[in-house]
This record gives C-alpha cells, structure tokens and sequence, in this order.
C-alpha cells in the first residue's frame, strides 16, 4: 500500500490525534519501549565496546531506515491509517512550532527538573513512564536549546552544505572521519572524536516520543 509521510505542520488535528493515540497504545503494549531498548542497545561510542551498528558507522543510514520502517509498521497495525510524520526544523525552529503543541509533542521542560509537563507524553498524564533510557529518569525531559550548554538546530544552508557531500563515508568510517556525508549528517565535526551521544542532526537513543 502507498502512502504519504508529512510535514507535522501539515497534519491536520485528526492525524495528530491518531498518531499521538497510536503511539500511546504502542506504549500501553511494551512494543514502544521494545524500540527504544533496540537503539540503546545497538548505539555505542567510539571506543566502546559491542557491535556499532546505528551510530558513527557506515551503516548509520540503512540501519535507521529499518529501524523506522518497523516502528511505523507497529504504528500501523494499531491504525492503517498512520504514517510518522517528518519535522523540517529549518522553517519550524521556534518553542511556538506546532510540534511542541499540547495536542502532540507538549513543551519544554520545567526548569527545575527538565520534566515535561504537557501534552500526551507527560508523565503526569498517567500514561508514559520511561522504562527504557540511558538515565535513571522515569519521565520525559527537554531542555530547549540547552541553556547551559547552549547549542543550535542545523541552519538551510548547513543542510545544504551537507547535500553537497558526494563522499559517503571515508576512513576510520566512524565519528573522526575527517570527511563524508554520513558523518556530517550525523552532526559530528570532521575529525573530532567522540565519547557519546551529541549529534546536531542524529537521533539520540532514549525515552522521547
């Protein structure tokens, strides 16, 4: 069967609404938390050990596009309807964008804990505690911009630059590689080395929705 993946700015209330009870019954199930166990266990840093194969690997791209076939296959089975949507965070970079609405993402993070306390996924509805994550946390945090440590969303003309890349992976083909188009997609800057999850543009393996 075709079908269309949107822009979340696109989606109308009722896809929201679907995807947002999709996911929630995916959750209620363990599958949801199936996943997330999945990429925590196959993301592994430089200098690590196991088998790397989501993250600073070649296989970064073809990996993770199994990996959602089969999260929106599950998605699908509860409603055929659904699709996942995609976010272009070049036009939607702002706290206001539609996907950090209460009827589909919620908001940032309190500032004492970096709890998110709106929307679907916040713990305090009831419905999603973390079970699977990289930190003993039992709730969704987000901490926009990370003020702190501050750091930015790519920009258009960062993505393009990346699109120019014709290289798709070089030598040590992990995240010093000092060049390739999956290493920079991955957001790691040519030749330094990394310890853990930091990526600009990649996902991060944890307990988000």
């Amino acid at each position: 069967m075709v079908y269309t993946r949107k822009n979340q700015r696109d989606l109308t209330g009722a896809e929201r609404r679907r995807f947002v009870a999709a996911v929630l019954e995916l959750k209620r199930t363990g599958a949801y938390d199936r996943f997330v166990r999945t990429h925590i266990d196959h993301y592994v840093a430089d200098g690590e050990g196991g088998l790397r194969v989501a993250h600073m690997t070649p296989s970064f791209l073809p990996w993770h596009r199994k990996f959602l076939l089969e999260f929106e296959t599950a998605l699908r089975r509860i409603d055929p309807a659904v699709s996942v949507p995609y976010w272009d965070w070049t036009r939607d970079d702002s706290p206001a964008s539609s996907i950090w609405g209460e009827d589909f993402m919620g908001g940032n993070g309190r500032r004492s804990d970096l709890q998110v306390m709106t929307g679907p996924f916040a713990h305090s509805s009831g419905r999603w505690t973390v079970t699977q994550s990289m930190t003993e946390g039992r709730f969704l945090t987000r901490d926009f911009g990370r003020p702190r440590d501050p750091i930015t969303l790519p920009t258009q003309a960062q993505l393009e630059e990346v699109m120019r890349e014709r290289v798709y992976d070089v030598t040590p083909w992990n995240s010093t590689s000092p060049s390739g188009f999956r290493n920079r997609l991955e957001g790691w800057s040519p030749g330094r080395a990394t310890t853990g999850s930091g990526s600009t543009t990649g996902c991060t393996a944890g307990s988000a929705a």
